[in-house]
């Protein structure tokens, strides 16, 4: 805030100049005639002179004097910038904030309390909140690059590389068979099976096939093709009729083995099921090659990068909608483990004087270590300053008071001046 300029001195040394000539001139023309109005005039001629001397120092503070011999002695702030300088900064970096000071103050202050007051309130809360969901789009930002899905399907590839699948899997089979867990799978295969064989496309390929099974017998022989021709053109061999009776045993043989758990098919196909897994369990070289083998194709496939980069990529897409609103599961999420976390640190008095501990070695440290950064600071700061920059900021700072010295010179030096003015009547 710009602070109004103060004309104390000025108008102490005008009062001086005047009271001297009215007073001078009243003696000379004859008003005052005591000899102590003399006694006055020394005191405005002394008062004058003080106000001059005093204002003469404190211009030459700040300004040259153009005056021979007494102009080198002038402006001394601009002269002597440099001392000023390195004054100000050992005043700052080894008195007002040396290291044994800011650690002293550092000792009675509760950092981690204050810092959770303050960010318990709503607005600072929001802020985290905000600040926490930028950190998460921008590490969400490159999580889909190929670097990462590298990265990854190398974790991946170690990972299930050296992991024992086969024995869990051959347990989990072996208990699931055993309680029919797997008849829910043989009716969706099967009743998948009917659906297909009653599809018209399955129809037209066995008919394709009959037909050309019919060729070949054909071209088997003469006689073959005298007789297909023959029992065709007679009635005795129609495609349509042998496809319509394979379709319906076919039905009727998936529907048997639908309805039947214990169907011969079913039964040889969980022994096979069984026995694989079994041979999983003990141990079995080839039961378990065919797992290492699937293992290794799972990881060593080109499709798994792209399966992954898939899933990252939507992750990446699902993530970066939620973070867009306010009150989605995930900025939920994000909310609710800020306020766990500064409703433990407000009520955990030891974590808060263990983390206290903490911060302040860590200032400490880089105190100690960067302390002198402060002093730079201030030198640079002041070297930014051309001089009459330097000038004007210090007048705004202490121009005002410099003109009560100004003040005291003209009234100190009135009071001088009669004292002696008195001395001089009494006493010679």
């Amino acid at each position: 805030m710009e602070t109004k300029k103060n004309y104390v001195g000025r108008t102490s040394l005008l009062i001086s100049i005047i009271g001297l000539i009215v007073v001078q001139a009243l003696i000379q023309l004859g008003y005052l005639e005591s000899k102590y109005w003399h006694i006055l005039l020394t005191g405005f001629e002394a008062a004058t002179i003080g106000g001059f001397a005093d204002w003469f120092a404190v211009r030459a503070l700040f300004h040259e004097i153009p005056i021979p011999i007494i102009r080198k002695h002038t402006n001394i702030i601009v002269r002597n910038r440099n001392n000023l300088t390195e004054g100000i900064v050992d005043l700052v970096t080894n008195k007002w904030l040396s290291p044994e000071i800011i650690n002293e103050k550092l000792t009675d202050v509760q950092i981690v309390k204050n810092i959770v007051t303050s960010l318990k309130e709503p607005e600072n809360t929001q802020k985290v909140v905000g600040f926490l969901k930028q950190i998460s789009t921008r590490l969400t930002e490159n999580i889909d690059s190929p670097e990462v899905v590298n990265v990854l399907q190398a974790l991946l590839e170690k990972q299930v590389k050296g992991m024992d699948l086969a024995t869990p899997l051959g347990g989990w089979l072996k208990t699931a068979i055993e309680r029919g867990d797997h008849n829910t799978l043989w009716d969706m295969v099967l009743g998948s099976a009917q659906k297909t064989i009653h599809d018209e496309a399955t129809r037209k390929q066995l008919l394709k096939l009959i037909e050309n099974q019919m060729q070949e017998y054909k071209d088997e022989g003469f006689w073959k093709k005298i007789i297909v021709k023959f029992a065709s053109e007679v009635g005795g061999v129609d495609n349509e009729s042998i496809v319509d009776k394979i379709i319906n045993s076919m039905t009727s043989f998936i529907q048997e083995a639908k309805n039947d758990p214990n169907h011969t098919v079913r039964l040889k196909f969980d022994k096979s099921i069984q026995d694989f897994a079994e041979g999983l369990i003990r141990g079995d070289e080839a039961s378990r090659k065919i797992v290492t083998d699937l293992q290794a194709k799972l990881v060593d496939n080109a499709d798994a990068k792209v399966l992954i980069q898939d899933i990252l990529h939507n992750f990446k897409i699902s993530i970066t909608n939620e973070l867009k609103e306010n009150d989605t599961p995930f900025t939920n999420f994000i909310k609710s483990n800020v306020d766990k976390l500064l409703n433990e640190l407000e009520t955990d008095t030891a974590l808060q004087e263990k983390t206290d501990r903490w911060i302040k070695e860590t200032i400490q440290q880089l105190i100690t270590k960067y302390h002198h950064e402060i002093g730079d600071m201030v030198r640079m700061s002041l070297s930014k300053l051309n001089d009459v920059e330097l000038v004007s900021q210090i007048e705004e700072k202490v121009g005002n008071d410099l003109q009560y010295i100004r003040l005291n010179g003209a009234v100190v030096g009135g009071f001088v001046g009669i004292l002696i003015s008195v001395i001089r009547i009494l006493f010679l």
